[in-house]
């Protein structure tokens, strides 16, 4: 009786972690159309709206830790999906043992104690790279959790209470006059081997079935590559660009970038995990998104950046210091240079000059105001649109639909068609997309010859001058700017460049772009 108690209490476990484990799948499969979208962030999913705590399940999902494969399909293989079938599998062993005769239970029951420790180990692992590398805490992930805790629990109740039950004595029949009493005997175990090689059957089954269909129907958006655009003038006469990552002889990259950013760190832990960074040969163009020196951004919506862009300008002249000292430091002290810059924008300056004293000359001279207006400059005469991150691989840029959990995929492609010498642009030049237009589309068609109409009626050359001066500040420069975003339609999921919800608020969860308004 105590065995069916705890193969019922294995069952609602399984069953819990099977719905957790299935709303993260299903939020995971949504973003498979390269789109942004609501999140199941919730202890109750699908019947609680997910809240401001449901970032923690964004940086979970768009992290390198949520899927496999992730090189071979767009997005990977969702560990929850394996998750789901381990949880239905055990289930289906919490049946068994509630149907099992007195015979089978000990060793069904020691079958579904062996089947938990696979969400549990998992569960452990996931959970101390939840808390050490992501630093976020996602709803539906803790339910897996807890859900595997409870299932271990159920399933050693019911092995030691089917031992209790196996060892009883059974009730011998009454001995007939003159015979002697009848032993009692213990229920006889069926075969052991047959009943562990028949679950290892199915656990197999129970895998592999779903992870193969869900590969067979995973769409394939290699074609995208090189639709998004590609840099204009791609080179760097003014020597703005900072050498970002490993060196080596990788492919050459463009990554435009603000170092107060979310996205853009988010994207930089992206590509280090992958270990798709030391594939390329980056080099950085400064874009903070900061009034302070950025005339295309009406209000800053990150306070600082500035000052702090200088500072990665300034160390990269440092010899034995570099930017990518300046960047990573910025990077983890980024909530802290966010809070000091909208108190006051000299706690920056101080922060700065306290980590790198050896930059404090080098950031207030006009040479280097004059270099950032330069690197400002570089993003118009390129006509990018005023957003962060960007890629751009031999100068043909990554999709921002791409730039979180098609990263790996589609990077992937690049490098291999830039080996081929294959690599190059569909699109006659970069600019803003307008939202909800997806490329290759005939909207994007559209708008890409709209765009070479309106690019051949430019003349960039005439600013050339007054960009040779030098001038510090944020003046008006006299080609043409990037053109402001369009307003996000009502009702429509809007593409993976997401703007921000408001300048007060720049913690956009990580993954996309930061655009500003």
């Amino acid at each position: 009786m105590r065995t069916r108690i705890f193969g019922v209490g294995l069952l609602l476990a399984a069953l819990a972690g099977f719905v957790f484990a299935s709303a993260s799948t299903l939020d995971f499969v949504q973003h498979l159309d390269r789109q942004v979208h609501e999140l199941h962030c919730s202890f109750a999913p699908g019947l609680i709206a997910a809240d401001k705590e449901s970032t923690g399940c964004q940086v979970t999902l768009l992290s390198p830790y949520s899927s496999i494969m992730r090189t071979s399909l767009w997005g990977g293989i969702p560990i929850s999906l394996p998750a789901m079938a381990v949880f239905a599998f055990l289930a289906f062993r919490a049946i068994e043992l509630l149907v099992a005769d007195a015979s089978r239970r000990r060793t069904a029951a020691a079958i579904a104690l062996a089947t938990t420790a696979v969400p549990v180990l998992a569960s452990v692992i996931m959970g101390y790279l939840a808390f050490t590398q992501l630093h976020a805490a996602c709803k539906l992930c803790i339910g897996i959790y807890l859900s595997s805790g409870a299932a271990l629990g159920m399933a050693v109740g019911a092995l030691r209470a089917a031992r209790a039950e196996a060892g009883a004595p059974v009730a011998a029949a009454p001995a007939q006059p003159g015979q002697a009493p009848a032993a009692s005997a213990a229920p006889v175990e069926p075969d052991n081997a047959k009943m562990w090689l028949a679950a290892a059957g199915q656990a197999f089954a129970f895998v592999t079935v779903p992870v193969v269909v869900y590969a067979l129907l995973v769409p394939d958006y290699s074609r995208y590559v090189g639709t998004c655009g590609a840099l204009i003038r791609p080179d760097d006469p003014y020597a703005v660009m900072v050498p970002l990552g490993p060196t080596g002889d990788g492919a050459p990259a463009i990554e435009v970038f603000d170092p107060l950013c979310p996205s853009c760190r988010a994207f930089e832990e992206r590509l280090r995990a992958s270990g798709q960074d030391r594939l390329l040969r980056r080099q950085g163009v400064m874009f903070p998104l900061d009034s302070e020196c950025n005339w295309m951004v009406p209000a800053s919506l990150h306070p600082g950046a500035c000052r702090v862009s200088k500072a990665v300008l300034c160390a990269a002249t440092v010899p034995g210091l570099g930017a990518d000292a300046v960047v990573q430091w910025a990077f983890e002290q980024q909530e802290a240079l966010l809070a000091a810059g909208k108190q006051d924008l000299a706690g920056v300056s101080r922060m700065i000059a306290a980590r790198f004293p050896e930059l404090g000359a080098c950031i207030g001279s006009a040479e280097t105001e004059a270099k950032l207006n330069k690197s400002l400059r570089w993003t118009v005469k390129n006509q990018l649109p005023v957003m962060t991150p960007q890629l751009y691989v031999a100068g043909v840029k990554l999709c921002d639909e791409d730039s979180d959990l098609g990263m790996d995929f589609t990077l992937h492609h690049m490098l291999q068609k830039h080996a081929a010498g294959q690599l190059a642009s569909t699109t006659p030049a970069a600019g803003p997309r307008e939202p909800g237009v997806v490329p290759g589309s005939e909207a994007a068609a559209r708008q890409t010859d709209k765009a070479t109409k309106a690019a051949a009626k430019r003349e960039p050359a005439k600013a050339a001058p007054e960009a040779d001066k030098g001038a510090p500040g944020p003046a008006e420069p006299a080609e043409p700017r990037p053109a402001e975003p369009v307003a996000e339609p009502e009702k429509k999921a809007p593409p993976r460049a997401t703007e921000l919800p408001s300048v007060a608020d720049p913690e956009t969860p990580a993954g996309g772009q930061e655009e500003a308004p």
